[in-house]
């Protein structure tokens, strides 16, 4: 077993690494240890969110990560700009963020018409990035946010 500073250490990894805002973080943690706060908590249950940080694919090393992102390197296949935009807008609408996520390659498939996130060119990656983007502003919206200004223009430019 880890010692508490390591088991701190491995939780603020994950929530870096799932880029989560302290507000979201804090939710999480509560959700799963009843606490708020990392200092709070007892070894078991730092051992536990690290567990379930490791089983949603945010403590994995980011070479690793880099290796795991399909496709080729073409000149018309989608840029590694466009995979980082379209893994980050996928954990912002609740999916795992990670490449190779069941639910991304089903929400692919409906946007991009492509059967796996390996095929997918510019014009589909663009595609996914606006579907993506527009889930998100739809859940905003149903919040009662509204997009940013910056967010607006970036939808009505595109990535």
């Amino acid at each position: 077993m880890m010692d508490r500073s390591k088991l701190i250490q491995l939780v603020k990894i994950g929530q870096k690494n799932m880029i989560w805002d302290d507000d979201t973080y804090r939710a999480w943690l509560e959700k799963h240890t009843g606490k708020r706060s990392a200092k709070d908590c007892s070894d078991a249950e730092l051992s536990l969110a690290g567990d379930l940080l490791r089983d949603m694919g945010a403590l994995k090393r980011p070479c690793s990560e880099q290796q795991s992102i399909p496709g080729g390197s073409g000149p018309d296949r989608a840029t590694q700009a466009q995979w980082r935009l379209a893994l980050a807008l996928s954990r912002e609408v609740g999916m795992s963020g990670a490449p190779n996520d069941p639910a991304l390659t089903t929400f692919c498939r409906r946007v991009a018409k492509v059967d796996n996130l390996r095929f997918l060119d510019k014009e589909g990656m663009r595609a996914l990035i606006c579907g993506l983007q527009a889930w998100k502003d739809g859940r905003k919206k149903r919040r009662g946010q509204s997009p940013t200004p910056a967010e607006q223009q970036n939808r009505e430019n595109g990535p």
